[in-house]
């Protein structure tokens, strides 16, 4: 998604800029070289294509979104209990939203959600409750996952062959009196593990 926004981005600028330069040139220029309306008409649904597409709705709802939580953390001091409390949920469903899509990563929610919290809990005793609250349950996640893939690492032939090669190769190039091609004995042991990950993954 990132590279269409980055492809479509630039495009909806240069559409833009296209209409105000024609824009700029029908009030300079004579009736006889002013463009037409007809031409005019043709840029304008073009532009209109590009900002209705997903990608670009998904932009300006990133935007929106980031734009209304630095508001949010800038004011929120300022902001009446309600309104606070009210925006804080707002931002949580969005935050939520994100990260569940793969738009925030674990690191950034984590990062808002302990704003949040500052932003919003007055007392410091349980703001560093509800801080460490969070970050408990970001670590057992992590420490899931972490499993998860362990397990799947343990059940998969390929790993465990390299595992056994990688234990010989480690032997092998310690227990060498010289080292070829003028390569440092780390640099070396380096070499050869990468050629047998390349070895064991080998389609």
């Amino acid at each position: 998604m990132k590279k269409v926004l980055t492809l479509l981005v630039p495009c909806l600028v240069f559409a833009a800029a296209v209409l105000w330069w024609t824009r700029g040139d029908a009030g300079a220029s004579s009736d006889a070289t002013r463009p037409s309306s007809a031409a005019l008409d043709t840029t304008s649904p073009t532009l209109a294509s590009l900002q209705a597409t997903p990608q670009a709705q998904a932009h300006r709802d990133r935007q929106h979104f980031e734009a209304d939580a630095k508001d949010f953390f800038a004011r929120a001091a300022s902001l009446g209990a309600v309104e606070r409390s009210e925006r804080a949920d707002a931002l949580t469903r969005q935050i939520d939203a994100y990260e569940a899509a793969g738009g925030l990563s674990a690191g950034e929610a984590l990062l808002l959600r302990t704003a949040l919290v500052k932003a919003t809990v007055d007392d410091p005793a349980r703001q560093v409750e509800e801080v460490a609250a969070i970050a408990d349950r970001y670590r057992n996640h992590a420490d899931r996952r972490m499993a998860a893939f362990a397990a799947q690492q343990a059940n998969d032939p390929r790993f465990q062959a390299y595992k056994t090669r990688e234990a010989q190769v480690v032997a092998e190039v310690m227990a060498m009196t010289s080292v070829p091609a003028g390569l440092t004995r780390d640099q070396y042991l380096r070499q050869r593990l990468q050629e047998e990950r390349e070895r064991a993954y080998a389609p």
